[in-house]
């Protein structure tokens, strides 16, 4: 159990002192449970922007100063969140480079004392210990999907001793539960564990949707972990995300570097990138999702104090268990930021968010049809994703709510106690709590407001003699007042026209960056990490007293070809990250990623450019728009019928082998723990977790195969065309779910020359 607490109340049994206060905060719960807090909150961006509109109406004639320091103050805060957004994203393209490049657990070796080579016997958070529990909500999935998904994290070198997946069900969806034992039976030996949870109908105070059923799974997990959760982090992610491996292998090190206490509050964000299908989308839908990944990577630069999670991300189940895990109501409908500010007041603004440069590889929202219908459908299917996400602006109320109550009333709400944490003081440091004020106001109020002030301003105000309905302007506004436009507005309304010319020059540099960012993580790492698999395998093939001698040997000719390429202008400064050591040797840094998604678009330079030209109309229709229409919408209900987004089908058959991309590099074995080896011959590797049927390891093999034991002591991963090796899958004791563990027999594999 978690050594940290939470409550609601004081103690049960206070002194004879202590009685006064107890009955004042009794008094002050009960009045506050009966005022209808909730409502009132989530109603106030709604009647913002209903007052707004007569403020950018009559605000310049009858409280000029007041509106033009609001009015430029709207466009300082967007030019200083595009400065921040440059710089984020630059930061996230290098980031993202050491990331592919770091081999994680040589750093946790490195930077942990008395690790040495093995697993840090002496360090009290093993790397091998830490379990990753892989919650996967779905409705509707299509089996492909879900298959690419589970392959996808079954290609990573320790899913079979650190993954449990849970495959989250809805019961509303007919057959279900079919699905997921179907799952189960194929996945069961590819991971730790792999069950299924099946959230059922109806539940009092929930909505439907990813919230309810990402709770439900989380609580069942823990439960049927027996709340053992000390070495546990709960990775949420969409059925259709793809994660490489050397996401969970940051994370694994950060949360095992961290002090002990330190665990107990973190969670862990990663970037986001739409590379699946972005092609095969409008240009509108493409670009409104490049500026989404952007807005996400603006928040996550490594010395934000507020950093909101998009999507798919990592929540220590301490963390989980300590704030009664996921809301599910209406105003979560957001689960991912909802569940960060969830568990930032719970902690009272300390809670500790590693910002992870291995992205989320996800999948533009598409629509039905073909030709015009389906260009159409795609637009619209955009637009209701996009109120979707912008519903979220309840958390605007939420944050509100949650801050007055925080001031009037501590421990109303559940908390965390703190004590013993890198952050020990009590309550909450006032930069932080404006930080997040700060970053709730840019997602759900700056680009509604300043959008409802420049386009009545631009109608009513006679400032700009160029505009071609400037006499129209001037025949409005002399109804309004005889007087002329004042000083001040003129001067914030020609500074804020200058201000938006200025804000070209950090999007230039963000364009610039994302490219190479979005560039790097959705194609040159996996091309490179490709080429060097076909190098080493090459090397490999070729004797090794003459390989390196020869000059016309083939391998080495293909592989200074290779290094040819490698320093082509063409290619740009990615490739710099590779060092040659000799002539003829290669020093590999990208690091295992697992097998990449089926689906991938690659942006070509210049001329996907010009996507960056239709922000205006996209962020208009997309962001502006479904902003207003959800806010609008929360003065008179807080709920939303949710409807899944449609997302590209794959098609293959249902029980097609799983296709594995062979690394060349496996993760290091640990002497405490078995993680697939990959087996060695002169045609193929192929990773021993991607053996999930018989029928596959039988058609591998021949007889009669050699058989010769090897040490569980070689480190490599490999082992020769001469040697075979028993492997023992770590077994786990029934959850009480409807569960598979890989088996607890040793599995010895026979090679075929």
């Amino acid at each position: 159990m978690s050594s940290f607490q939470t409550f609601h109340h004081p103690p049960s049994t206070p002194s004879s002192s202590a009685m006064p206060a107890l009955s004042s905060a009794s008094a002050l719960h009960s009045l506050l449970d009966s005022v209808p807090l909730k409502p009132m909150f989530q109603r106030l961006p709604g009647l913002w922007i209903l007052l707004l509109i007569p403020f950018a109406i009559f605000g310049p004639i009858y409280t000029p100063v007041l509106f033009s320091l609001y009015y430029l103050s709207l466009h300082l805060i967007f030019l200083a969140n595009n400065i921040r957004s440059a710089y984020a994203v630059y930061i996230a393209y290098h980031s993202s480079i050491l990331y592919s490049t770091t081999n994680w657990i040589e750093k946790y070796r490195a930077d942990v004392p008395n690790a040495g080579y093995g697993d840090a016997d002496y360090h009290d958070m093993p790397y091998g210990s830490v379990e990753h529990v892989v919650i996967i909500p779905n409705y509707k999935e299509t089996w492909d999907t879900l298959c690419e998904t589970l392959d996808i994290l079954a290609s990573h070198g320790r899913a079979l001793t650190q993954y449990r997946v849970c495959l989250a069900m809805e019961q509303g969806e007919q057959g279900s539960e079919d699905k997921a034992r179907s799952l189960m039976d194929k996945y069961q030996n590819n991971f730790l564990q792999i069950t299924f949870t099946m959230h059922p109908l109806g539940q009092p105070g929930e909505i439907r949707g990813k919230s309810s059923n990402v709770a439900w799974a989380a609580r069942q997990m823990s439960t049927s972990l027996a709340n053992e959760s000390t070495n546990k982090i709960i990775t949420v992610m969409d059925a259709d995300t793809a994660f490489a491996e050397d996401y969970f292998a940051s994370i694994t090190y950060h949360y095992c570097v961290a002090p002990a206490s330190d665990r107990k509050i973190m969670m862990f964000a990663p970037a986001t990138v739409f590379d699946r299908n972005s092609n095969d989308v409008p240009v509108f839908v493409r670009v409104t999702d490049m500026f989404w990944s952007v807005g996400v990577i603006s928040n996550l630069y490594p010395s934000s104090s507020v950093k909101i999670p998009c999507s798919a991300y990592s929540v220590s189940m301490d963390l989980a268990i300590n704030v009664r895990f996921w809301d599910a109501g209406p105003e979560a409908i957001g689960e991912d930021m909802h569940m960060y500010l969830k568990c930032f007041f719970a902690t009272d603004g300390k809670v500790i968010v590693k910002s992870i440069f291995s992205p989320a590889s996800q999948c533009n929202i598409e629509g039905e049809g073909t030709g015009w219908n389906g260009y159409v459908s795609n637009l619209s299917a955009r637009y209701t994703q996009g109120k979707r996400h912008l519903w979220g602006s309840l958390d605007t109320g939420y944050v509100l709510r949650r801050t007055l109550l925080r001031m009037i009333a501590p421990g109303y709400e559940p908390t965390v106690d703190t004590t013993g944490t890198s952050f020990p003081e009590s309550g909450f440091k006032p930069s932080v709590l404006a930080f997040l004020f700060h970053r709730m106001f840019e997602s759900h109020i700056l680009m509604g407001h300043m959008f409802i002030l420049m386009f009545f301003t631009s109608i009513f105000l006679p400032v700009n003699q160029s505009s071609f309905y400037y006499w129209f302007s001037v025949a409005i506004f002399s109804r309004l007042t005889s007087n002329p436009v004042h000083a001040w507005v003129a001067f914030a309304v020609g500074i804020s026209f200058w201000v938006r010319i200025a804000i070209l020059v950090p999007n230039v540099v963000m364009i610039t960056y994302y490219e190479h960012y979005q560039r790097w993580v959705g194609r040159t790492r996996w091309e490179l990490l490709a080429q060097q698999e076909e190098c080493k395998r090459l090397e490999r093939m070729n004797d090794p007293s003459q390989a390196y001698v020869e000059e016309e040997d083939v391998s080495l000719k293909n592989h200074r070809e290779f290094m040819e390429q490698l320093n082509r202008p063409s290619l740009g400064s990615d490739m710099s990250i590779f060092k040659v050591t000799s002539s003829a040797e290669l020093t590999p840094v990208v690091q295992p990623l697992g097998i990449r998604a089926s689906l991938a678009s690659y942006r070509d330079f210049p001329s996907h450019l010009f996507d960056w030209a239709y922000i205006p109309f996209a962020g208009f229709a997309f962001g502006v728009l479904p902003l207003i229409h959800a806010q609008l919408s929360h003065l008179f209900t807080e709920h939303l019928d949710y409807k899944v987004a449609a997302k590209p089908v794959l098609h293959r058959p249902q029980h097609e082998p799983i296709s594995v991309e062979p690394p060349a590099y496996s993760s290091v074995v640990d002497s405490a723990d078995v993680v697939s080896i990959v087996v060695k011959s002169a045609a193929a590797q192929i990773p021993v977790s991607r053996f999930d049927r018989k029928d596959f390891i039988d058609e591998s093999c021949s007889s009669p195969c050699p058989s010769v034991s090897t040490d569980s002591n070689r480190d490599e991963g490999f082992f020769d065309e001469d040697d075979s090796a028993s492997i023992s899958f770590p077994s786990g004791s029934n959850s009480g779910l409807a569960t598979s563990h890989a088996s607890s027999s040793s599995l010895r594999l026979q090679l075929s020359h």
